[in-house]
């Protein structure tokens, strides 16, 4: 009875450890696959986000595409309907020589003095027929410095590159013609009565005389305008010249002048610097 005892309680012992063993693996079994598929639910969600985002990158693309070829398009259309003689330019910013400079109010008495001698046929328009007008002029000497100004010579600041009007002060200082600037090339073609922008206008105190034929057609162009522009008196308008001409001296005294001589403030400021 003692053997057959301890017989039994050795197999309950085993038994015991087998079942134990057995929930053991069991436990590992199911760790190991519940483990297995989290990760693998991690795997597929990441393979279905950069899927999706690759999508949206590619349909982001092929959007853009479509708008820049939409917008070029529009763009190719604009400038296929403007005349390219009617296209202007604007520089970025004037000329740094663009000395002296009208004021707003002198913008407006320049504007309306060429309009006006647009009409009496006092002006010459363009870089090349003012700079042909200016060489005619005789140059400054000892024995004429003191005689009238034959012209005055309107120069737009916004000329881009500066090299076409630069020499233009030059001439005119040579030949003692007054000259002053203008902030817009566009304005001043509308002024000088041209449908292009105008770089340069010179305007003479004096209009062309006209006889027979020609005389009845200035009249008749005369009738076509409106309001002021029905009649311009030649008095009216050398009155006006002579002003321009004066305020043209007086600006070039203020803003050419001390440039000329070495006193302007940057080039006292700049000669300080360079000495230290």
């Amino acid at each position: 009875m003692g053997s057959s005892a301890k017989d039994d309680e050795k197999k309950l012992k085993k038994e015991k450890k087998q079942q134990e063993k057995a929930a053991k693996e069991a436990k590992k079994d199911k760790k190991r696959s519940e483990a297995d598929g989290i990760h693998k639910d991690k795997k597929d969600k990441k393979k279905d986000k950069a899927k999706q985002d690759k999508l949206a990158r590619a349909l982001d693309a092929h959007l853009q595409a479509d708008a820049a070829a939409s917008s070029d398009l529009q763009i190719e259309a604009t400038v296929a309907a403007v005349d390219p003689k009617d296209f202007v330019k604007p520089a970025e910013e004037l000329v740094p020589f663009a000395l002296p400079l009208a004021d707003e109010k002198a913008h407006k008495k320049i504007y309306k003095l060429i309009k006006k001698g647009a009409k009496l046929k006092s002006i010459h328009r363009g870089v090349k027929e003012c700079e042909k007008a200016l060489k005619k002029l005789p140059e400054v000497s000892p024995t004429n410095a003191n005689l009238k100004t034959p012209a005055i010579v309107i120069i737009a600041g916004d000329i881009s590159p500066g090299e076409v009007i630069m020499h233009f002060p030059i001439l005119c200082e040579i030949h003692g013609v007054d000259y002053m600037f203008v902030k817009s090339r566009a304005d001043l073609g509308v002024a000088a009565c041209t449908k292009r922008a105008t770089s340069v206008v010179m305007l003479k105190p004096e209009g062309k005389k006209s006889t027979g034929a020609s005389k009845k057609k200035d009249e008749d162009a005369d009738m076509e305008g409106t309001g002021e522009d029905k009649k311009v008196s030649a008095e009216e308008y050398l009155e006006a010249w002579n002003e321009l001409q004066k305020l043209a001296k007086k600006q070039w005294e203020i803003q050419v002048q001390p440039w000329v001589k070495g006193v302007h403030p940057l080039q006292v400021a700049s000669f300080t610097l360079s000495r230290d």
